[in-house]
Formats: C-alpha cells, sequence, structure tokens
C-alpha cells in the first residue's frame, strides 16, 4: 500500500493532536468534578480512560514516522511534523497530570481531597485550565497563530491563582495542617503545569507556522 501524500499525514496529525488535547481537557474536567464533589466512581473513570491518550500519542508517532521516512519533508513541513512529535508528549504530560488529580481523590477516599477554605479557587482553577486545552485544541487544528499567541495571556491568570494558593496555606490561622496543605500544594501545582504544557502546545503551533518563537508575533 503506497504511502499517504504529506498534505493528508500533516492533515491527520493536526486532528490528532486536537483530539489529544479535548480528551485531556475532558479528563481534567472529570477529576475536577470528582475532586469537588468527592465521586471516586467518576475519579476512577479519569484514571482507566488515561490510556486513551497515550494511544493517540503512539498514533501521532507513527504519521509522523511516516511522513519523515515516505516525504522528507522540509522548511515548514519538517517544523510541523518536529512540533507534532514535540506537542504530542505536552498533551499526554496534560492526561497525567488529570490521572494525578483523579489519584488523589481516589486515595483520600472517603475523605475530601479539599478542605472548604480552598474549594472556589480549584474551581476557577478548574475552568480555566480546561479552557486552556480546549484552545489549545482549536490552535492546533485551526494552526491560527493569534489564538495561539493568546494562551499566554490566559495563563498568566493560572499564575495569580496558583500563587494566591499558598498565600491561603502559609496563612497562620490555616486550621487542617500539613499532610493537608501538602495535598492542596500539589493538586495547585497539577494544574498549574497542565496551563503551562498548554502554552507550549500552541507555542509548537506558533514555531511549526511561521519559524519563530511567538514572542516575535504581534498580537
Amino acid at each position: 500500500m503506497p504511502p499517504l501524500p504529506l498534505p493528508q499525514l500533516l492533515f491527520e496529525l493536526s486532528e490528532l493532536l486536537g483530539r489529544m488535547c479535548t480528551a485531556a481537557a475532558g479528563a481534567l474536567n472529570q477529576a475536577t468534578a470528582a475532586m469537588l464533589d468527592q465521586r471516586v466512581r467518576l475519579a476512577e473513570r479519569v484514571i482507566a480512560g488515561d490510556e486513551a491518550i497515550d494511544v493517540l500519542r503512539a498514533r501521532v508517532e507513527e504519521v509522523a514516522t511516516d511522513a519523515l521516512l515516505f516525504h522528507s519533508p522540509v522548511a515548514g513541513d519538517l517544523r510541523a511534523v518536529v512540533s507534532a512529535i514535540r506537542a504530542s508528549s505536552d498533551i499526554e504530560r496534560m492526561g497525567d497530570l488529570a490521572l494525578h488529580v483523579a489519584q488523589v481523590v481516589c486515595m483520600r477516599h472517603p475523605q475530601p481531597a479539599l478542605p472548604p477554605e480552598v474549594r472556589d479557587d480549584f474551581v476557577r482553577m478548574g475552568a480555566l485550565a480546561v479552557q486552556l486545552a480546549l484552545k489549545a485544541a482549536e490552535v492546533v487544528r485551526s494552526r491560527n497563530v493569534l489564538l495561539a499567541v493568546e494562551l499566554d495571556a490566559d495563563d498568566d491568570a493560572m499564575d495569580v491563582l496558583h500563587r494566591h494558593m499558598f498565600t491561603v496555606l502559609m496563612d497562620p490561622s490555616w486550621p487542617h495542617g500539613v499532610p493537608v496543605a501538602v495535598d492542596v500544594t500539589l493538586l495547585a501545582r497539577y494544574y498549574e503545569r497542565f496551563a503551562d504544557h498548554a502554552v507550549v502546545v500552541a507555542n509548537q503551533t506558533v514555531y511549526a507556522v511561521t519559524g519563530e518563537e511567538p514572542d516575535a508575533i504581534p498580537i
């Protein structure tokens, strides 16, 4: 069977990356709901579903290998293939971070994973992280450079929430002790890193399209 044309392979790479981003967004959305509402079965479904993202990444690597072996792409096409491989690694990590949130829910069950003092902060962090992943999905499908650059500004809001979490935890009136503070610190870090990986995915798209770093692109 002859290899697929290069444009078709590049299109498939974009679609696969979009599916991975959407799957990671869905996983984190479910993990957040499980954490907020103490839904351990939902957390278990997130854990069981992590393999699907790994399968998509393996497919990205297969398609990228075909593009490199059969077509020897150059310039923008080569950047698109290499960036897809790199982006798939970041998206897989996003899925792993959603998995970690779900695992905390399961480990703490039947106790809640979050104390009430930080619940609203995690509602906002979860919504923002999912928004970033869905925007990254749109970026890799549409190759919209200006939309990709916007993710940096969106990530700033996540950094603000992440820093605020430490203010809450360092307050002398914190009533829940060190073990709970450690859990909250780790959970906040998972969300912050999830957002960072979404930004990297968008940045890879900017580089693939333009050959320039995102900072060089005017908004």
